[in-house]
């Protein structure tokens, strides 16, 4: 959406560019000196490049100064330039090849600022004489343009084009007055939002230089259903109740996938998954995942118990329980089971007062104990099926030195 956005507002740039190409004046041949006396009207030569036959100047009473230019094109059009009195362009006019009784209909019109070539305002109409657009300059050197549905009346779209012929902003209506779609250049990102018929929010996507973040909406068109943020080399996927709140992110870059849940906007648990293809980076590709880590979390996000697998055995590695607390008070103490990759068995359990303090006790195990792991809950071993983003997988990290 954003690049037809964008293209549809550079189109309106040229186009206005193509119009003053359209009007303007080529190589003046008149007949200057061709008499002896002079007279108050010249007739020009035809210009090829320009596509004239004919070119009509009428002058001021100073018989040098241009009042009025008349020139026929090859296609039957006609346009006429209306001059100051210092030879400067105030108003141009280009008509459309005459009718059987001669009669010719406006096809644009546009005034001229002093200088003699910025637009103040233009118009353009259809053979039927109903308006096609209409543009005006803005006081800071910008330019807003109109363009209308084939009844005249109702419009069509709303461009706004910057002092330096940035696109800058794009509305598009239905014949009955709702918004379509809105495209808007901030200070940050391209933003690029699509309406229902009841003008209701469907979807956002705002583009930067650096990331791209798409918006679904629930039927309100304001509440959240889901957003993928597309980092250069990471994309977080984040999904919503109806009620607004948070149900589960994923987070994703080239080697794994991390995924929160939550109740009623809470942290519940979380689970990281190894890729195991990494060359899957088109959103077509299929992706596959292991499990290799998974956490239960209190409000905060912290995890209070926590399990790793050994990716290749898929063996429990480590069992972690009470970090959460011990990370805060470094009085309560943290538990660490260590698990042996190959048999699974349990070959050491350390306890600690915080994460990081003193050891409270130690235990090894043999493969003689025959110790298995913890039982493991299972939710925490569920994955589930969400839509996948456009990007899930960036190709490479960047470069530290940008």
């Amino acid at each position: 959406m954003w690049r037809k956005a964008s293209f549809t507002l550079a189109f309106i740039v040229l186009a206005l560019a193509g119009s003053v190409m359209l009007f303007a004046s080529g190589p003046v041949v008149l007949t200057d000196g061709a008499f002896p006396d002079r007279t108050g009207v010249g007739i020009g030569l035809p210009d090829a490049p320009l596509a004239q036959e004919q070119r009509i100047t009428q002058y001021w009473d100073d018989l040098l100064t241009p009042k009025i230019t008349t020139r026929l094109y090859n296609n039957g059009e006609q346009g006429i330039d209306h001059h100051r009195r210092d030879g400067t362009i105030e108003l141009r006019e280009l008509f459309y090849p005459a009718a059987p009784d001669g009669t010719r209909q406006l096809k644009a019109s546009a005034a001229i600022a002093p200088d003699g070539h910025t637009y103040v305002s233009d118009r353009g109409f259809h053979l039927n004489g109903k308006m096609q657009r209409e543009g005006r300059l803005l006081p800071d050197g910008g330019y807003e343009v109109t363009t209308f549905y084939d009844d005249g009346l109702s419009t069509n779209a709303r461009h706004l084009i910057g002092p330096k012929g940035e696109a800058l902003y794009e509305a598009l209506f239905r014949r009955d007055g709702t918004k379509i779609s809105v495209a808007q250049q901030t200070h940050l990102s391209f933003d690029v939002t699509t309406y229902d018929e009841q003008e209701r929010a469907i979807r956002t996507l705002s583009t930067s230089r650096y990331w791209t973040r798409d918006t679904i909406y629930y039927p309100d068109g304001v509440t959240k259903k889901r957003e993928f943020l597309m980092d250069s080399y990471l994309t977080t996927a984040s999904f919503f109740a109806p009620n607004g709140k948070v149900e589960q992110t994923r987070v994703f870059n080239s080697w794994q996938m991390i995924a929160t849940f939550y109740e009623d906007g809470v942290p519940s648990y979380r689970q990281t998954w190894r890729l195991l293809t990494p060359n899957a980076v088109k959103p077509e590709d299929k992706r596959e995942y292991q499990l290799i880590e998974a956490a239960v979390l209190n409000d905060s996000g912290n995890p209070s118990w926590r399990v790793t697998w050994d990716w290749t055995s898929k063996n429990v590695s480590m069992i972690e329980i009470g970090m959460d607390k011990a990370s805060e008070d470094l009085v309560s103490t943290v538990t660490r089971k260590w698990y042996n990759r190959g048999t699974g068995f349990l070959e050491l359990m350390l306890v600690k007062k915080g994460e990081y303090g003193p050891e409270v006790s130690r235990q090894t195990f043999t493969a003689e104990d025959a110790i298995l792991p913890d039982e493991i809950p299972a939710y925490l071993l569920e994955p589930v099926d969400y839509e996948v983003p456009p990007k899930p997988v960036p190709p490479v990290m960047p470069s530290p030195w940008g």
